[in-house]
């Protein structure tokens, strides 16, 4: 992905539109940390990784790329009236997106939960209140809103998929978490965020305006904290519901 900041662009406005943005998401991090439970379950290597939290974790993954792909064809279409280069980039993608969920579904195969019972697990509350987020956002402030939303996730992949992907391997092995691997090389080699922050600035500069990215952010961040508390609760808490089949 090689999207430029545009002609005539100062690119130390963008360095530093890109600092204030990091900054904002080490804090969200900061605050998931602190308050999630189990926030650490996926990545330390100081505790076992539950199975059914990961499986859970990972059924999720794939019907949120599912979701999400109608609400980026949404964004796409509003950033095509807003800026046409920078819907070209955001087409490119979010079409590569939308095949991630094969990696997953495999791995989720390999465990012996097969593709129709991971797309009949209904999404838990929080990953729906995420969807209408999106969606309403999109509606009101315009493609920014799926764009704040992919630039989240794509940093904090950054941060924490190298280590959730060595903690699966050394629990399960390599044929149950090949997808899993194979995505985080993708990631790894494409450099999605960055893309991504590039996006984002050409779309805050020409209307949506920052300070709508950064209440944006704060919005999906709350939701995915809610995600994880309630990923938690479903596999690991005391009234803990649901299990590997």
């Amino acid at each position: 992905m090689t999207l430029t900041a545009g002609a005539g662009v100062d690119t130390s406005r963008l360095e530093a539109f890109r600092g204030r943005l990091e900054a904002l998401f080490r804090e969200e991090l900061e605050t998931f940390v602190r308050t999630t439970p189990g926030a650490g379950l996926l990545t330390d290597t100081a505790t076992p990784l539950d199975e059914g939290y990961y499986l859970r974790h990972r059924i999720e993954t794939v019907r949120r790329i599912r979701e999400t792909a109608r609400t980026d064809a949404l964004a796409l279409a509003r950033m095509i009236e807003e800026d046409y280069d920078a819907a070209r980039e955001w087409a490119d993608y979010t079409v590569e997106e939308m095949n991630h969920d094969r990696l997953f579904l495999d791995d989720l195969e390999a465990h012996g939960l097969p593709g129709d019972i991971v797309l009949s697990t209904p999404p838990l509350p929080a990953t729906e209140r995420l969807l209408r987020d999106l969606e309403s956002g999109i509606r009101e402030v315009g493609s920014v809103a799926a764009v704040a939303y992919a630039l989240f996730v794509e940093w904090n992949s950054e941060q924490a998929s190298g280590s959730a992907v060595k903690k699966a391997l050394a629990a399960f092995g390599p044929e149950r978490t090949a997808g899993s691997r194979r995505h985080l090389g993708i990631d790894e080699s494409e450099d999605h965020s960055d893309a991504m922050f590039k996006v984002a600035w050409r779309l805050a500069e020409s209307g949506s305006g920052e300070d709508a990215l950064v209440a944006l952010v704060r919005t999906m961040a709350a939701d995915l904290r809610a995600y994880f508390g309630e990923l938690y609760a479903a596999t690991i808490g005391p009234a803990a519901a649901w299990h590997q089949t």
